[in-house]
């Protein structure tokens, strides 16, 4: 494998590249979304691609050019380049047949979807035993499914929520909100302010983050108290924060998602003194280049997605635009992870010998020469 060198002034010019990146909209549409096993993701060139279990074909997608998918529990739905609904996977409950007409968002929670129109109404359809698509008249301007309710944000930043409420996920938080993201009988959202929050089940503040999401699903097996889906979200410098996953990837993101499920395992049972437990969730996010890297547990290759290609950004998001692999100079030593993995710790040092900086390198492609280039996405002083 061919390592670029990188001089000081390619380092120069990538780190101002680096102080230009735009903050994307907060709710920039799904590109990528994770279910129980498997993932979904819109590629370049605006067709699908879906990787991990396929046992109810939720990773067969259908044909076409798409702008938005979500991914539910076995089944996902998206919203075509020309604002219809297409569904496919486990049909338990008609959440797989939806609506004729266009729509400008869609959302599938565990076995139940809403798509949004123009005027800002909503439509639901599926599994209904809460109630979950029993859907107010809104308008909306954003919508967000959980396991069993669904929630809808107003054009005054304000949140209505309706359904499965057991554990206070639907309960109308006051606060005002630029996004919002439901998952497993918790309803989460970055305030005005920038604030993460969450309320129900998980009830807790996250911090400054630009985009989030919250695992849908739930325990597996016996069900009991303990144990909750996950969050990830993006900082404000785009980098990673998935506050309870132990090992996260480092380097600028543009999105991320969360997937998978909370199983229980061997001694399981309705006693607190026999419960064992373990988090089977895994996340996944699209780096400023557009490839996909996925973390957490493997099940069924859902956290290796496909080598060489490369999805689509969400709307707004500016990656850097100096390329800081591009010209001859300072060797440079790898001395982390294999620049195979996309990304690696690498030492540089300047012509003076006065300082010495690690680096985050993000996997480029093969230039016009054909030699392999490397992104500067991250970096900061050795220690």
């Amino acid at each position: 494998m061919v390592v670029k060198t990188i001089s000081k002034w390619s380092m120069w010019l990538g780190l101002i590249g680096m102080s230009s990146l735009l903050i994307p909209s907060v709710y920039a549409g799904g590109v990528l979304s994770a279910g129980v096993d498997h993932v979904c993701g819109i590629k370049d060139d605006s067709t699908l691609i879906c990787w991990g279990d396929n046992s109810q074909n939720q990773a067969d997608p259908p044909d076409g050019t798409f702008k938005e998918v979500s991914a539910g529990f076995y089944f996902n739905c998206a919203l075509s380049t020309d604002g219809k609904v297409a569904c496919w996977g486990l049909d338990t409950a008609g959440e797989t047949s939806p609506p004729p007409g266009q729509f400008i968002q869609i959302e599938t929670g565990g076995v139940h979807a809403c798509a949004l129109a123009a005027n800002g109404a909503p439509i639901c359809w599926g599994a209904n035993g809460s109630s979950q698509v029993s859907y107010p008249p809104g308008p909306f301007q954003q919508l967000t499914l959980g396991d069993a309710h669904s929630c809808g944000l107003k054009a005054d930043g304000t949140v209505e929520c309706w359904g499965d409420g057991t554990t206070g996920q639907a309960n109308i938080a006051a606060d005002t909100f630029s996004s919002i993201v439901a998952g497993y009988q918790t309803t989460c959202g970055i305030k005005t302010d920038g604030v993460a929050i969450c309320w129900g089940k998980t009830e807790q503040s996250y911090g400054y983050l630009t985009q989030i999401d919250y695992g849908v699903t739930g325990p597996g097996g016996y069900r009991t108290n303990d144990g909750n889906p996950i969050l990830c979200g993006l900082k404000a410098d785009k980098t990673l924060s998935c506050p309870s996953l132990d090992t996260v990837p480092s380097g600028v993101f543009s999105y991320v998602t969360v997937g998978g499920i909370n199983v229980c395992y061997e001694y399981c049972s309705y006693a607190a003194d026999r419960q064992y437990r373990r988090f089977d969730s895994f996340a996944c996010g699209i780096r400023e280049n557009g490839v996909v890297a996925c973390w957490g547990v493997n099940n069924n290759d859902r956290a290796t997605p496909p080598v060489g290609v490369t999805l689509r950004q969400p709307t707004g998001f500016t990656p850097p635009s100096s390329n800081a692999a591009c010209s001859n100079g300072e060797a440079v030593a790898a001395i982390g992870e294999d620049l195979s993995l996309h990304i690696s710790k690498v030492q540089y040092t300047t012509l003076t010998g006065t300082q010495i900086l690690w680096v985050d390198l993000i996997f480029g492609g093969a230039n016009e020469a054909g030699d392999l280039t490397w992104i500067l996405s991250n970096y900061g002083e050795v220690e």
